[in-house]
């Protein structure tokens, strides 16, 4: 039989074991609990709306009226920019289409929408993941600058 002292004692270490092991189950678990709060945020930021534009831009492409076709000069744009992305490839592509404020302005916005979306597909053409393409809203130009400005596209990288 054994003593009072030796079931206390044997008491005390297993309360300790039981202790122990839940500090460690809710140490891991927090772990579990951060690194896929983590991954969410990260899918967020990549599913965010774009960052604001830093400098200027490294390419711009200009439109045919009326046209969200990409003109055969934009070519050596894109290439220019996917050598670029291709040295720094942690930093992000941002496409941003304009408009001018004549007209209708959804029609006017949903095309620049259209132009930017033909020169992000011409960038991941290039080779350029989509991940790491973000379009920014349709802007609109002031009504002082030359209309030509209203039918580009800004690439930027950053």
């Amino acid at each position: 039989m054994q003593s009072d002292e030796e079931i206390g004692i044997g008491g005390i270490g297993l309360l300790l074991g039981g202790l122990i092991l839940l500090c460690v189950v809710g140490v891991i678990g927090l772990g579990m609990y951060s690194s896929q709060a983590g991954s969410h945020n990260a899918s967020k930021a990549n599913s965010s709306e774009a960052p604001a534009p830093k400098g200027e831009a490294m390419a711009k492409i200009y439109f045919e009226i009326n046209s969200a076709d990409m003109p055969a000069e934009a070519g050596g744009a894109i290439e220019t920019i996917r050598e670029r992305a291709t040295v720094v490839p942690n930093l992000i592509v941002l496409v941003s289409g304009y408009h001018d404020p004549s007209g209708d302005p959804k029609q006017n916005a949903a095309l620049a929408k259209q132009r930017a979306e033909a020169a992000r597909d011409a960038l991941i053409a290039a080779g350029i993941p989509a991940e790491r393409i973000r379009l920014r809203k349709p802007e609109v130009i002031s009504g002082n600058e030359d209309l030509q400005e209203a039918r580009r596209v800004d690439i930027r990288l950053q």
